[in-house]
């Protein structure tokens, strides 16, 4: 049985399989071939396939506008549970040699310095800057305006962003992938101050669009170029981490957007990942909630530079931690799908 997310009109979950009242449900599980092999779209605006980024651009600036981006909702995670039966058989793991798929690299510009808000009171004294490599999504999906986390990857074509799967796609077999979907980098105090940047092109994996295991819940976009620029230029771009430990310390860094969070301004948790299920990690007792989903699990932070790697992306939440999939060579197969996109 599949944990699907969807949206209504009141901008909270609906979910057609599976609740947290309901493991046993999820726990019987069965997987489905397939769930491994990558899933891709062209990224649309208004419904129609996005093609030229000048034309993206002027499309994408005249729907989000401060009023629209103002009124946007969090949106819903997924519902989830510990450690469901199936999920081993559905996704092992390959687990390869440990490696950095992709490299920190800083904006080829100096770019102003901003404090990301701590999330909880127990972190107020530990001062960090907000990454112009992480930003806030906003799409539409059912005339509805939604938004989430994302971050900046640097990849070969200096286009990408990280996300969660439920952030491009509702997970529930069809077709239909989120429309005008945009990237605002470092959107500080309900600005975006690099812009809004139109994706072009969606690549997530099965497991996720067609069945909404929570385990594949990630995906990567790859964005139009903005004025003549390509994105990781602007804003500098994470790195890409693969079969680490799952034991990492971690920086997470979104855009929660739920009481006491208005999803204005970066905000930040830390602490020890651990391992969760047979291919997810999480960190017990975060804050972070509605709105911070797909922004990164980032390992060895650099406070100065203000990137680190990406290992994971905020998924869900449960019992008061936050999930996301692991990050091993399943992920650096759909990744190198992505990269040399254009």
């Amino acid at each position: 049985m599949r944990s699907k997310l969807g949206f209504i009109s009141a901008g909270v979950m609906l979910l057609a399989a599976v609740t947290v009242a309901q493991p046993q449900a999820q726990a019987t599980a069965t997987p489905v071939a397939g769930s491994a092999t990558v899933a891709e779209a062209r990224a649309t605006i208004h419904g129609q396939p996005s093609t030229d980024a000048d034309t993206a651009a002027r499309l994408v600036t005249a729907y989000w506008t401060p009023e629209r981006i103002r009124a946007a909702r969090p949106a819903p995670m997924p519902d989830g549970v510990d450690a469901p039966d199936g999920e081993a058989a559905d996704r092992p793991g390959r687990i390869g040699a440990a490696r950095d798929a992709a490299t920190p690299t800083a904006p080829r510009s100096s770019t102003s310095t901003v404090s990301a808000a701590p999330a909880g009171s127990g972190q107020g004294t530990q001062a960090v800057n907000a990454s112009p490599g992480v930003g806030r999504v906003f799409f539409t999906h059912n005339d509805e305006d939604f938004f989430c986390s994302g971050g900046t990857i640097n990849n070969p074509q200096a286009n990408m962003v990280s996300t969660a799967g439920h952030c491009v796609h509702p997970g529930d077999g069809g077709s239909v992938w989120f429309d005008n979907w945009v990237y605002a980098p470092e959107f500080t105090e309900g600005e975006p101050l690099h812009g809004l940047w139109s994706a072009k092109e969606f690549t997530s994996v099965e497991g996720w669009v067609d069945w909404g295991y929570l385990w594949w819940d990630f995906a990567f976009v790859t964005m139009h170029p903005l004025g003549g620029n390509r994105l990781v230029h602007v804003t500098g771009g994470q790195g890409l981490s693969v079969n680490k430990s799952k034991s990492f310390s971690a920086m997470l860094l979104g855009y929660p957007g739920e009481p006491p969070f208005d999803g204005q301004s970066q905000f930040f948790s830390s602490g020890t990942t651990k391992a969760a299920g047979v291919q997810r990690i999480k960190l017990k007792d975060c804050p972070l909630n509605k709105g911070a989903s797909g922004g990164p699990f980032l390992r060895t932070w650099d406070n100065d530079l203000r990137f680190g790697y990406v290992n994971s992306v905020m998924s869900y939440k449960y019992s008061g931690n936050m999930y996301g999939p692991y990050f091993d060579d399943d992920v650096l197969d759909i990744y190198n799908v992505a990269k040399n996109k254009q």
